[in-house]
């Protein structure tokens, strides 16, 4: 068993509890994938409409970064109520009354302590399928900006590796653009275009008209 096959078990056996609610479960599937927000969202799960899908199928995300089987299901068990009842309904409405019902506590946006009740749902089922075959994955810290191993460093108090010294984990996505544009404007039209801060530095761009252009020193490409 994979861990796709893992949450999509889990679902199918959370489904009648849902169907209990009057909100049965449409068909739908779930992966282990990025959010839409990518490697800058802390978003753990996504629930996309079954307009986005080829076949007509809900499609949930369960972040990569998710390390325990609890925590797969909690985020699971919230997607599954988006699909439940419709992303139209946001976090109140029919989606509010289902998720209080099956155990999830306010704010319901947010990622609370795990009820009782909602822990009687999913441990059940994490008994018999077993923990989900899955290790979290450490993308942050390329995210974060390492893109090259740091330096050893002796580990903190407790053996801890002090926060922003761990070496960033190697992948095959493309290396981080790292060059500064500088937007240089020409005082007389506006003309604007953006130069490296090594060409900057042999001189100052030119408008094709009014001659010298003004580097400007802050903006969003100078940050």
């Amino acid at each position: 068993m994979n861990r796709e096959t893992w949450l999509n078990e889990m679902a199918a056996r959370m489904a009648p509890r849902f169907a209990e609610l009057g909100h049965p479960l449409p068909p739908f599937r779930v992966s282990v994938g990025f959010t839409s927000g990518g490697m800058g969202s802390n978003r753990v799960g996504e629930c996309w409409d079954k307009s986005a899908s080829g076949d007509a199928r809900f499609e949930i995300f369960i972040s990569p970064d998710v390390a325990t089987s609890i925590d797969a299901g909690y985020i699971l068990a919230h997607e599954l109520t988006h699909a439940a009842v419709g992303i139209d309904q946001g976090h109140k409405g029919a989606f509010a009354k289902v998720a209080l019902a099956i155990g999830f506590t306010r704010p319901l946006t947010h990622k609370a302590a795990v009820s009782e009740l909602l822990l009687s749902m999913l441990q059940p089922v994490i008994d018999e399928l077993g923990d989900i075959p899955h290790a979290p994955i450490n993308w942050r810290a390329i995210h974060d900006g390492a893109r090259k191993p740091k330096p050893n460093v002796d580990k903190g108090a407790g053996g801890v590796t002090p926060r922003g010294t761990e070496s960033a984990p190697s992948s095959s996505r493309p290396p981080k653009q790292t060059t500064r544009m500088h937007k240089a404007v020409c005082e007389t039209c506006g003309y604007t275009v953006r130069v490296a801060t090594s060409w900057l530095a042999l001189g100052a761009p030119h408008c094709p008209t009014h001659g010298a252009m003004i580097a400007e020193s802050k903006g969003p490409d100078n940050e």
